[in-house]
């Protein structure tokens, strides 16, 4: 389940949502992604929407495959989602040159996940939270932003040293639900630390979640990141993906 939502800030500008989300499941395996395109660039939602959906559907060709070990070593893993980024990042700077625009232009961060009931493994570049949830109360295993040295400065998957800035974290355990969200998200669904969810926010959404359908429970994401009151935590674009076990 998942919705994006223009930012107060963008809609005042007349800009469109620059969030992006796509996600499959493979057997028993999830895999998703949700990309934030950077604001100072012309064409990042484009980016955003190409990055997300061509990564997702790499990584669900590879878990396709038997011999795809999801519990197996990091360096296995590493090199399915560096290829699936490269492949993402190729696609979109050969659309880039045939529309007279750069790779730059489309930039984006990017936070994903693959997993089933049992763990799995976030993969990040630049900014947006990834966090994990077990049944058996254990803490929660988070992936957390990676900024610059200035202020809303981050990573983009578009950038020269995208293979330097992508982090893979593993995560075991029964897993009670997955969160993807871009930065915008952060200022009301994480706890003050910013290192953990923010269980007033997180709690009730999960409740809700887990008794209705895909599509109903997508849309009450929606009307929660387009509720007014967000726009005076945040004007930025908002999305929120979260999968439970099925």
């Amino acid at each position: 389940m998942a919705a994006s939502a223009t930012g107060r800030s963008h809609l005042d500008r007349g800009q469109p949502c620059q969030d992006a989300f796509a996600s499959a499941c493979t057997g028993s395996v999830l895999v998703a992604v949700v990309c934030d395109g950077a604001g100072s660039a012309s064409h990042s939602e484009v980016g955003a929407r190409a990055v997300s959906a061509q990564v997702v559907a790499a990584m669900a060709q590879v878990l396709a495959s038997p011999s795809a070990a999801l519990h197996g070593p990091v360096e296995v893993l590493r090199g399915h989602v560096v290829a699936a980024i490269s492949t993402a990042r190729d696609a979109l700077a050969e659309d880039a040159s045939g529309q007279g625009t750069s790779l730059a232009d489309h930039a984006c961060t990017l936070v994903g996940v693959v997993a089933d009931a049992r763990g799995g493994w976030f993969f990040h570049i630049g900014d947006g939270v990834a966090a994990c949830m077990f049944a058996d109360g254990q803490p929660e295993a988070v992936s957390l932003p990676a900024n610059g040295e200035y202020a809303n400065e981050t990573w983009f998957v578009t950038g020269e040293g995208w293979r330097e800035q992508l982090r893979l974290t593993r995560f075991d355990g029964a897993v009670q639900a997955v969160v993807l969200m871009s930065d915008g998200v952060q200022p009301f669904a994480m706890a003050r630390s910013g290192t953990a969810l923010y269980p007033p926010f997180i709690t009730p959404v999960l409740r809700y979640l887990d008794g209705v359908e895909v599509a109903h429970g997508s849309q009450a994401l929606q009307a929660t990141l387009a509720d007014p009151r967000t726009d005076a935590i945040t004007g930025d674009d908002k999305t929120l993906l979260v999968a439970l076990p099925g």
